[in-house]
């Protein structure tokens, strides 16, 4: 098994490339922190290379955030909360990155869903070297399936990697049986788990349902992805909460919005949250104008 070191490189980046053999690029790496993956037509060395070149950034931002950049123009076109994704270095962690119709996913091995996903089919269409780097205080060690592959022979190592892709496009699509239809997974910062349960179309965009802790209740809200806040009605107001539980479906089972009202829930209604008084709240929604909104349903008040 062959491991390769990556020194910290400061504020800059420098790239160790490799070329990619399939769709999907698997690795294991052992850093603290800024670990980063170059996606690139052309080899570093070559001339434009900057330009059409996508930035993967795993643990950076202080350790708690990853994203997708644009290297060219330096945009950072997705940013996500990752708290120890990295697990501080103590031990390897293997991720994946697939790129498929203009889409990179990027996910870590053993979990279900990619925990960042963009599409730009315009120019994520023809990658055939990653780069991968350390920096802002970080060392790194990595391990490549693919330099294990290539040591018995060139057909082998396309077979295996092929293998290993379509395990991972297996891992996305078979379901995850489950004995709770639903369950809350804590979230903040607009991160959304696997299977997040919609509330309907919200006046910036699609909303999810969500919960988080005002005072000494428990309260259902309604998640923002742009906002990267959950907000939940109280006395009258909508409060933005920035760590919050978001609602999923891992076994996604069949959940529909039924009517209800003066206070009525139907039968097998998902509980949401406790009000101060240890009264058990549920989710409901209401639609104004074409506008959803999620919230609490009391069934002493009717709201």
């Amino acid at each position: 098994m062959s491991v390769f070191h990556t020194e910290d490189c400061g504020d800059g980046r420098h790239y160790h490339f490799r070329r990619i053999q399939t769709t999907a690029i698997r690795f294991r790496v052992k850093a603290e922190h800024d670990v980063a993956i170059c996606l690139s037509p052309v080899n570093e060395e070559e001339d434009g290379a900057d330009r059409d070149a996508y930035e993967v950034f795993i643990g950076c931002w202080g350790g708690d955030e990853s994203g997708i950049r644009r290297r060219g123009s330096g945009e950072d076109v997705l940013k996500v909360h990752t708290p120890g994704i990295l697990e501080g270095g103590e031990d390897y962690q293997a991720f994946w990155i697939k790129i498929k119709h203009g889409v990179i996913k990027v996910g870590k091995s053993g979990r279900k869903a990619a925990f960042m996903t963009y599409s730009d089919p315009s120019s994520l269409l023809h990658f055939s070297w990653y780069g991968y780097s350390t920096g802002w205080g970080a060392e790194g060690d990595w391990i490549f399936p693919d330099e294990e592959d290539t040591s018995s022979s060139s057909s082998s190592a396309l077979s295996s990697s092929d293998s290993e892709a379509e395990e991972i496009d297996a891992m996305e699509e078979r379901p995850i049986q489950y004995k709770r239809p639903a369950r809350w997974v804590p979230s903040s910062g607009g991160y959304l788990p696997h299977r997040p349960i919609s509330g309907g179309e919200g006046p910036d965009g699609e909303v999810y349902v969500g919960m988080a802790r005002h005072e000494d209740a428990y309260v259902v809200g309604m998640v923002v992805p742009e906002h990267g806040s959950c907000y939940i009605p109280y006395g009258g107001d909508a409060i933005p909460k920035h760590e919050y539980f978001v609602l999923s479906n891992p076994a996604s089972v069949n959940l529909t919005w039924e009517p209800g009202s003066q206070g009525k829930v139907p039968p097998g209604a998902l509980q949401g949250g406790m009000s101060e008084d240890g009264e058990m709240l549920f989710i409901g929604r209401v639609n104004v104008d074409g506008v959803v909104s999620v919230g609490k349903v009391r069934l002493l008040l009717w709201c």
